[in-house]
């Protein structure tokens, strides 16, 4: 439902834009204001003549800054558990193996009213150590679940990583399209018409270039925060679990 809304909303943005340039291009002639003429054909104002490229770019455009705003709001609430005081944190803290499985019961209550990742990793710390009494073996299972939640984490920016591709190959299309026309007609002699394929060949490309550049930023800092999350998700259950348990 979530991604229905983003796309529902972004391709109501990209067809708004769409709409604005045209409205605009029909009353703005290319010899009475040749440079704002050619901003509204770039942003996909002249439909008719291969504008439909660039609304179709930014409609991925959006779609995928959309999907990555809402990766960094999931992020963002994740975060907000490492503040919830799910188990005790202070410096002289000690946890003896008898008081792992109270966590554990106090974490399954704490999950009964809303679930985190960082819950979850430490209730099924609780459990391994419970069972194993070994503080190797409970590093390598939080090591394991980190790397799993990472691993799910990518796995849902999938439709992220094809947008981002999607975006300057939509470019290239209207590129060989335009050149295409282009050619068709080279035998005519209309070198105006000819003059004007190739400028909406050339725009589609570098209108998604562009937005290529752009995407690609966000989707960098989407990536340094899931990074810097499950970093910070182990480093918080080491320091404040298992580097405080004690066996006689």
């Amino acid at each position: 439902m979530k991604n229905l809304r983003n796309l529902t909303i972004s391709g109501g943005i990209a067809l708004l834009i769409t709409a604005i340039c045209m409205i605009m291009l029909g009353v703005t002639t290319k010899e009475d204001s040749p440079t704002l003429y050619r901003i509204l054909v770039l942003l996909g104002g002249d439909v008719i003549n291969g504008g439909y490229i660039q609304s179709l770019t930014y409609l991925a455009f959006f779609w995928a800054w959309f999907e990555v705003k809402e990766k960094l709001i999931i992020i963002a609430r994740e975060r907000r558990a490492f503040k919830l005081n799910m188990i005790p944190t202070g410096e002289k803290i000690v946890f003896m193996p008898s008081d792992i499985n109270n966590l554990k019961f106090k974490l399954i209550e704490f999950e009964r009213k809303e679930k985190y990742i960082l819950s979850d990793l430490l209730k099924k710390a609780c459990t391994k150590f419970h069972t194993s009494k070994s503080l190797s073996e409970l590093i390598d299972i939080v090591s394991i679940q980190v790397e799993v939640s990472q691993e799910k984490a990518e796995g849902d920016q999938s439709i992220i990583r094809y947008l981002t591709w999607v975006i300057p190959s939509i470019g290239f299309v209207g590129t060989v399209i335009g050149i295409s026309q282009a050619l068709i007609i080279a035998n005519s002699g209309d070198m105006e018409k000819i003059t004007s394929l190739l400028g909406v060949a050339f725009d589609t490309t570098l209108v998604a270039l562009v937005l290529s550049i752009i995407i690609m930023w966000f989707v960098h800092q989407l990536q340094e925060e899931s990074d810097r999350f499950h970093s910070d998700l182990k480093e918080f259950v080491i320091d404040n679990l298992i580097n405080k348990i004690e066996i006689p």
